[in-house]
């Protein structure tokens, strides 16, 4: 079951970005997650080019763990702004068109002949998610070959024909990844070093390598302390997932993008979504806030959540990175918009989990489906706790109100109406019905 979330942040009033922000309100805003034990993280903010603040949080709950100001995160899909930045530096040179066929690369990936790189880059080539394999994410936490990669998106096939709709594809991206390498005939550490991390001084931002350092481990919050989780190797999800950097770096890259730096303006507006008709864009999404509009993309890895937005208008910019995650990231953000813009702070209110017998949760338990979902999901129990599991993934759940469940690892809730026989999950603000098989 991956679940890859979109960070729309929808408020209903109007508001106006505040002329200096107020680093008080945030500090006070971070110290009520921290102090709750709720995130552990880094945020950087960016206005006119400035770094306007910058804070790491709940690191200290972590122990002995080393970490320093240039200690970098695993940004997850935020690298996927990156490769479509080096695919479009190759159409500006005139080295490559969006209306090239993927049958020029990879002639043995199944509708290559159909398959543009424009739909590569949207999402709209009908491939599907080498990640998974076999309905299950745990592959590629050890080291595959790039042959096992291919493999397995030739196995997957196609699930529907080139611009007949949009579905995230992982696939996509590592496959625009190794046409990188193929025309610039070197690897992806090495371009993304030499095109954007030498060029413009991001001395903590790069492609994954075998002898990467220095960066922040992945933790989820079990038997109440944080505990290191087993992520992917990231040598795996070159393109897709695999950049490190710190928030700082992440606003300096995004802050140059707009500014046109690393590529034309006219190529940039390809880039962004078509507002009003697209979700993605071609290597941006769009991330509204109240009327305003914000350009960039969320990253995911197993334990690792980050958010990366700029808004053209205002000349500013975000970078929040979180590795421990008790709070969605989604919530947390929406926090930070709400005080940028000079809107009353709106403190979370946290609950600590019921304890229940374990007789308590056997109503609970069964088989769940929903029409808008290919895929059912079993409710079991794990001694007095509850366990959601689907296809590749599994979620122990604690229970904070009667009938209500959650994971805040990966921001998921369920409520169950036992009644009716239904269950409502919940996915970062996203309603899902299930109805008792």
């Amino acid at each position: 079951m991956k679940f890859y979330l979109l960070y729309f942040l929808f408020i209903t009033s109007l508001s106006v970005l505040a002329q200096k922000i107020d680093k008080s309100k945030i500090d006070g805003y971070i110290n009520h997650i921290e102090s709750n034990n709720r995130s552990i993280g880094s945020l950087s903010i960016f206005k006119d080019g400035q770094e306007v603040y910058n804070r790491s949080f709940g690191q200290s709950k972590l122990g002995n763990v080393k970490y320093n100001p240039n200690t970098k995160y695993q940004v997850g899909s935020i690298t996927k702004m990156i490769t479509a930045t080096l695919i479009f530096k190759l159409i500006e040179n005139n080295d490559l068109k969006l209306e090239n066929k993927l049958s020029n690369f990879y002639p043995e990936i199944p509708n290559s002949k159909n398959i543009t790189i424009k739909n590569l880059l949207e999402h709209s080539s009908g491939l599907g998610d080498f990640t998974v394999k076999n309905d299950s994410i745990e592959w590629l936490t050890t080291r595959v070959t790039e042959k096992e990669i291919f493999d397995e998106i030739i196995l997957q096939g196609i699930d529907f024909q080139p611009n007949e709709k949009v579905e995230y594809s992982n696939s996509g991206y590592y496959i625009l990844a190794k046409i990188v390498e193929k025309k610039y005939k070197a690897d992806f550490a090495t371009i993304v070093k030499n095109l954007i991390a030498k060029p413009f001084k991001l001395k903590n931002f790069s492609a994954s390598k075998k002898n990467t350092k220095n960066i922040f481990k992945s933790y989820v919050y079990e038997k109440k302390s944080w505990n290191e989780i087993t992520e992917f190797d990231f040598l795996n999800v070159i393109g897709v997932g695999d950049i490190v950097s710190t928030t700082k770096d992440l606003n300096i890259f995004i802050t140059h993008l707009f500014q046109n730096n690393i590529l034309k303006n006219e190529t940039v507006e390809i880039m962004k979504p078509v507002y009003d008709k697209e979700t993605f864009g071609r290597g941006l999404m769009l991330i509204p806030f109240y009327q305003h509009r914000f350009f960039g993309h969320g990253g995911d890895t197993f334990g690792t959540h980050s958010i990366l937005a700029y808004n053209e208008k205002a000349n500013f910019s975000l970078a929040l990175c979180v590795n421990g995650q008790r709070f969605s990231l989604n919530d947390f953000a929406i926090g930070l918009f709400i005080i940028i813009y000079e809107l009353e702070p709106n403190y979370p209110v946290f609950k600590d989990p019921i304890e229940l017998k374990s007789e308590d949760l056997d109503i609970y338990l069964g088989v769940f489906s929903s029409p808008d979902l290919p895929y059912k999901l079993v409710v079991v129990k794990e001694g007095a706790r509850l366990k959601v599991k689907g296809p590749g993934e599994s979620f122990l759940l604690e229970c904070y109100e009667v009938d209500k469940f959650s994971n805040d690892h990966n921001a998921i809730k369920l409520e169950f109406k036992t009644a009716e026989n239904k269950m409502i999950l919940n996915l970062d603000g996203s309603e899902i019905v299930f109805i008792k098989q």
